[in-house]
């Protein structure tokens, strides 16, 4: 009996070190390598979190500039329709002069809206997009209120 617990205990012994490792004391070298090996391993790790970084600034970027293309279709769409819209009413008219005297009012405020139209429904570089857009109107607002009520003067109170 006394053998096999002898043999248990000698059996653990031996497991934990193969787990834990020798008791012997690394050397210099060793733990050099293992120094320079983890080092190797955190600039790894910088690197790979970096293009994560880089891989979402861009995912972001492409939503914008799909946000963008849609929007410029929608004002192509617009675009297009004024203008067809303004060949449909010239295209009944087989000269410009009766249209003209008829009612030149009537004619300014139909230019002036067809300019309105464009106008809004222009896509330039500098347009944003409109999640962006819709932001900056959010953090504006309040601050143009507040702005407002700092810029009127009280008026004086009468003694």
């Amino acid at each position: 009996m006394m053998h096999a617990s002898l043999l248990a205990l000698l059996l653990a012994a031996s497991s934990a070190e193969a787990q834990t490792g020798p008791a012997v004391p690394i050397p210099a070298a060793d733990a050099d390598a293992a120094a320079q090996r983890e080092a190797r391993y955190l600039r790894q790790q910088v690197a790979v979190d970096n293009a994560r970084q880089e891989l979402e600034a861009q995912r972001a970027e492409m939503k914008l500039k799909d946000e963008l293309l849609i929007l410029a279709r929608e004002r192509n769409a617009e675009l297009y329709k004024v203008a067809s819209e303004i060949l449909a009413r010239h295209a009944k008219q087989r000269s410009w002069e009766p249209f003209i005297q008829s009612s030149r009012v009537r004619m300014e405020n139909l230019i002036q809206s067809y300019d309105d139209r464009l106008r809004v429904a222009r896509f330039t570089e500098a347009t944003l997009p409109p999640s962006v857009e819709e932001r900056m109107k959010r953090e504006l607002t309040p601050k143009a209120a507040d702005n407002a009520k700092a810029a009127s003067p009280v008026a004086p109170q009468p003694k």
